[in-house]
Formats: C-alpha cells, sequence, structure tokens
C-alpha cells in the first residue's frame, strides 16, 4: 500500500489548481509516451512537475504506475545531498520535486578542471545506491546528472529505477548488479569529463548499445580487479 507523500520543509505539495495557477513554463514537452516536465513559481518556491494529464487516457493510466514507482523511489532512498528534494505527488498524473538553480553537468564549463571533483561525487552517489540495493538505470543520460552553482552534483529522473529494500529476497544480487551497471556508468562520465573532451565525439556511431555494453565488460574488469587486490592485501 502506498504511503502518504510527507509534507516537505517548506509547505505541501501543490494542488492541481494551485498549479495551473501559477506562472510556468515548459523545459521538456513531453513525446506522446512521455510526461510533460515544467518549471513552476508557486509561493516563493521554484520546482519542476512532471505531469502525464496532457496526455491520452491510455497514457495517462501508464502515466499514473510511472508517477507513483518515482514518488515510492524518492521516499525509499530520503533526502540526501545528490538528488533534488522530493516535494510531493500533485494528484495520480503528477509529481513535484525542488528546481535545480544549476546546469547539465555535461555541459558544465568546469567540467574538464573539477573533473575530480565530480567523479568523486559520483561514484560515492552511485555507491550508496548500490548499498542501498537500488539501480538507477538513467545515470548514463547526459541529461540526468546536473550541477548546481555551488559544484554539488544532483543524479534527477528516478522514473527509470529498481530496488529491492534490506533482507527482502534479492536484495543481495540487485546490489550486486547495481555495483557493476553504476561502475560502467561511472566509466561513461570518466570519459565524458576528460579535460580534452570526450574521446568518443566525432567518431563514428556504432549500433545502439554497444557503448554500454563495452563500458559494462570494463566495469566487471575493474570490480575483478578491486576484488583481487582486496584479497592479496587480506593475505
Amino acid at each position: 500500500m502506498a504511503t502518504a507523500d510527507p509534507s516537505p520543509p517548506d509547505g505541501r505539495p501543490p494542488s492541481r489548481a494551485e498549479y495551473e495557477r501559477a506562472p510556468r513554463s515548459s523545459l521538456t514537452r513531453g513525446a506522446p509516451f512521455k510526461a510533460d516536465v515544467v518549471a513552476v513559481e508557486l509561493e516563493g518556491r521554484s520546482l519542476v512537475v512532471k505531469d502525464f494529464a496532457p496526455r491520452a487516457w491510455w497514457r495517462r493510466v501508464i502515466g499514473r504506475l510511472e508517477i507513483d514507482r518515482e514518488c515510492r523511489a524518492y521516499r525509499y532512498l530520503g533526502p540526501v545531498p545528490w538528488l533534488p528534494r522530493f516535494v510531493g505527488r500533485l494528484d495520480a498524473e503528477a509529481l513535484a520535486v525542488e528546481r535545480i538553480e544549476g546546469v547539465e553537468l555535461a555541459r558544465s564549463p568546469e567540467r574538464g578542471a573539477r573533473r575530480e571533483h565530480f567523479l568523486t561525487q559520483i561514484r560515492a552517489a552511485l555507491e550508496h545506491l548500490a548499498e542501498r540495493g537500488f539501480l538507477h538505470l538513467d545515470a548514463r543520460n547526459n541529461k540526468n546528472l546536473l550541477v548546481r552553482q555551488d559544484g554539488t552534483v544532483v543524479l534527477i529522473d528516478l522514473a527509470g529505477s529498481f530496488w529491492i529494500p534490506p533482507r527482502r529476497p534479492g536484495h543481495r544480487t540487485l546490489k550486486r548488479l547495481a555495483a557493476l551497471y553504476h561502475e560502467a556508468t561511472l566509466i561513461k562520465w570518466e570519459a565524458l569529463l576528460r579535460p580534452e573532451g570526450d574521446p568518443r565525439v566525432g567518431r563514428p556511431k556504432p549500433p545502439r548499445y554497444v557503448n554500454g555494453l563495452i563500458d559494462l565488460y570494463r566495469g566487471w574488469r575493474r570490480l575483478r580487479s578491486q576484488r583481487s587486490n582486496v584479497q592479496r592485501s587480506n593475505v
């Protein structure tokens, strides 16, 4: 059974009526299968609303399931510095989070100069997710990592996520899968944040998922090497 949305520190989530009356601007107009993403100013708060209401009726049905799942993902992880603060659910078809004042990490003018600073944060965030048995499948997307004005990296869009709580069947297995996938994600960001630029840019684009599979293999080798080093140090 879904639990009630927690009230945010600076007030409750807006209602649908309040949202529709407030000043708004479109950030992303969803394709026929996706939600609209809208920036809204409400009672001194800058929020981002993910809304399936404009979609066709059958897509709204599926959208309700997606909104419910993403709300549960935010509740499961709780407040952490590398996620936007979860504000709450407007209704069955929309949720609100704080608006991140910053830019996409992939487009940040400091991405090369502060590469290690950003990578340290990404690794810490992904390791925390894996330890919780939480798999973030969209952290490879350039648009889903933002950097605040103070240099804090923030992961957004938890819709494509899976998690199994501790002491539940499958938790350990998902932890290992998450650790592998997140390591591959980190390898992708290591390349993207090179001072000289992403070495993949300008090369012929391989078939879809090829780069991801290559990164998974590299991640598996890296994790295997790390385990071997730990075992040798314990001998």
